[in-house]
């Protein structure tokens, strides 16, 4: 094949479109928005940076989107799914378009950065082999690129003098990134590394130094299509007629490139929501709806089929284990495997989140029993410490599983636990009591979270728990361990953007779960962080026949008697600022609907709106906030004429400063 000298990520920078510009008076929305325009347009082709940097904003922005209900997050989202999606490519002829990368996959070479010396000959590199040369003309040296040491081969005129090291292994017919860090001293030597197939006696890619300053580089090699070849990395010139030529080498490997499960999964359940979201949101333009069934027919294409039907990869799917394994017919992460070769959990829950949400879209009953059988693996895998879980990092390993690893394991619980699947409320606050009672030091002013889920280790991951900030739902003071790890953070990044927007989510200075979606784990039919004030399961409770958006709403039934109400204190507002109180109501028969905003403290009414309309209608109203920041106040919903017979629906509710953005 062509060689070609690429830079370590490919991007693309498409028509992402530009975020937002409006400003509020909410830091950490602010924050939120000044961060997305830093970070810039460009979309990389990496899958391991899609994974952990792309999926996170992506997620981000819908957060935000339910939070502002501005589509121009929608917009963001969309012009970098484009992107994400045009840089799916077929590198491995498999006939599924996907990402790759290389930077998980087995290192072919040792003594990478030549730091290990040649036994009885400290001027050379070991598991490296001169060529026509001696310490003369090869040797390392102390100047580097990293570590300590560099290898310098210098050119006489007479003879090419190079070093080699032959591959240990490979996988044929895949891209190989050849990594290097190299430069000269400027002579027309030049330097020059190869991949040579000696079997065939074809080089399989090269790349010519003549940088004068160590500069970093990746050269795309293609192995042979045929196993036994045998294949040598060589380092040398490029002329070795000129005398006096310096080049000089460091950090040399070389590792396939190829696909991981995580990685789509964490890529791909982002992009599902999305196309969950665009089918449960009526009221959304028609072209996302279009850009959602573009999405969806890529993920059921390419993305599954992949990890089940590539002639490449093999089959991953493990029937009888009910998970996924190690891709069969390539090795991915090393060439030894664990026993059993499942994969970590997180890395199929991931995967399984994804399935989980395509379900919900299109009912493929097969990618139900996939995610259910994961999903169910991994709850199999927990143990029961008091009321808490505690769990492996996988089903080979010894170490207990990390907070920041956990985020994918706990999120996908909770989505799983969100679609009746599998797990339930009381898993749910098993795990929220795993976080409170065993990896949180209890403080609120300087919380911190111990490394690993068993409250062990030392508090580094602190900063990682977009995923168990969710759980905010469950325990009130999930929001402060959070919100404290971010408050005075500096840096931009997209994991910062997710931490933001849940931060954002969870803020109780608004109304949280604003549309009901969400339950506690005592009641699957009281909406979380919501109270019931003289009511019942049958009479205020989350309802999915009278939703507006998503899939629940809030349903208040009255009994033409005693008033059935539910309240949630209002925390953190300004005193005396005007704010904005906004909910889409319905109702039915004569009791009609009420929202009010009360100061309890004072017993004075700050918003007071009824409605009788039988078609959704959104309504706003302007109110000020009680003077006294010390004030009790709260939100409550219930009927317009208790005495009366009726149902009153209410759904996406929020309290907000007038103009705000959210």
């Amino acid at each position: 094949m062509a060689c070609l000298v690429v830079s370590a990520l490919l991007v693309t920078t498409l028509g992402v479109g530009a975020g937002p510009a409006h400003a509020s008076g909410n830091t950490w929305y602010d924050r939120y928005a000044a961060m997305d325009a830093a970070l810039g347009d460009s979309v990389s082709a990496n899958s391991a940076t899609l994974a952990w940097s792309e999926s996170y904003r992506l997620r981000s922005y819908l957060d935000v989107y339910r939070l502002t209900r501005d589509t121009a997050w929608l917009d963001r989202l969309v012009g970098r799914v484009d992107a994400v999606v045009a840089g799916a490519d077929d590198i491995d002829n498999d006939g599924f378009l996907g990402w790759s990368t290389s930077r998980y996959s087995p290192p072919e070479l040792a003594n990478t950065g030549f730091e290990t010396a040649t036994s009885g000959d400290s001027t050379m590199a070991a598991n490296w082999v001169r060529w026509q040369t001696t310490s003369a003309n090869a040797h390392r040296t102390t100047d580097h690129a990293a570590g300590s040491y560099a290898i310098q081969i210098d050119s006489d005129g007479q003879l090419w003098r190079k070093v080699y090291q032959r591959l240990g292994a490979y996988e044929p017919n895949t891209v190989y990134d050849l990594r290097f860090s190299a430069k000269t001293n400027g002579s027309d030597a030049r330097g020059r590394i190869y991949v040579i197939d000696q079997t065939a006696d074809v080089i399989l890619c090269s790349a010519t130094v003549t940088n004068t300053a160590w500069a970093a580089s990746t050269v795309e090699c293609r192995s042979p299509a045929a196993a036994g070849h045998t294949l040598e990395v060589w380092l040398g010139h490029d002329n070795y007629r000129v005398a006096g030529g310096r080049a000089y080498f460091d950090d040399v490997s070389i590792s396939a490139r190829v696909p991981y499960m995580v990685h789509d999964g964490m890529v791909g359940s982002t992009i599902a929501q999305f196309v969950r979201l665009a089918q449960r949101t009526p009221s959304l333009p028609d072209r996302y709806r279009e850009k959602a069934a573009a999405y969806r027919a890529f993920l059921e294409t390419e993305i599954v089929p992949r990890w089940e039907s590539s002639a490449y990869l093999g089959n991953s799917w493990v029937s009888s284990a009910g998970t996924y394994r190690q891709p069969p017919n390539v090795d991915t992460f090393a060439h030894t495997r664990p026993s059993p070769d499942h994969l970590p959990f997180n890395q199929s829950l991931a995967y399984a989140q994804m399935l989980l949400a395509l379900y919900q879209v299109n009912g493929n009953a097969t990618y139900l029993a996939r995610a259910r059988g994961v999903a169910t693996y991994f709850r199999n895998a927990l143990t029961l410490t008091g009321d808490r879980y505690v769990w492996h990092y996988a089903p080979y390993s010894s170490g207990i599983e990390d907070t920041s690893h956990a985020n994918i394991d706990v999120g996908a619980a909770r989505e799983f636990y969100e679609a009746g699947q599998v797990f339930t409320a009381t898993d749910m606050q098993r795990f929220t009591n795993s976080l409170t009672k065993a990896m949180w030091n209890g403080s609120l002013t300087a919380p911190v979270v111990r490394r690993n889920v068993d409250g062990t280790g030392d508090d580094s991951y602190s900063i990682y728990l977009v995923e168990w900030a969710e759980y905010a739902q469950w325990a009130k003071d999930i929001l402060p361990i959070v919100a404290e790890q971010y408050r005075n953070q500096t840096g931009n990044s997209p994991y910062t953007m997710l931490a933001l927007s849940r931060i954002m989510k969870w803020d109780r200075s608004k109304v949280v779960n604003q549309g009901f979606e969400l339950a506690t784990s005592f009641d699957a039919t009281q909406p979380a962080q919501w109270n019931r004030i003289g009511s019942t399961a049958s009479t205020a409770f989350r309802d999915s026949a009278n939703a507006f958006e998503g899939t629940y709403g809030l349903t208040i039934r009255s009994v033409a008697g005693a008033a059935q109400q539910v309240n949630q204190t209002w925390e953190g507002w300004r005193p005396a600022s005007r704010y904005t109180l906004t909910f889409t109501g319905k109702a039915t028969g004569a009791a009609g609907g009420r929202v009010r905003v009360v100061d309890e403290t004072t017993g004075a009414t700050l918003a007071d709106v009824t409605f009788t309309d039988i078609d959704w209608t959104t309504t706003s109203v302007e109110l000020t906030s009680p003077a006294a920041s010390g004030d009790v106040a709260r939100v409550y919903i219930g009927n317009a004429d208790p005495a009366a017979a009726g149902t009153a629906h209410v759904d996406a509710i929020s309290l907000r400063v007038s103009g705000d953005a959210w």
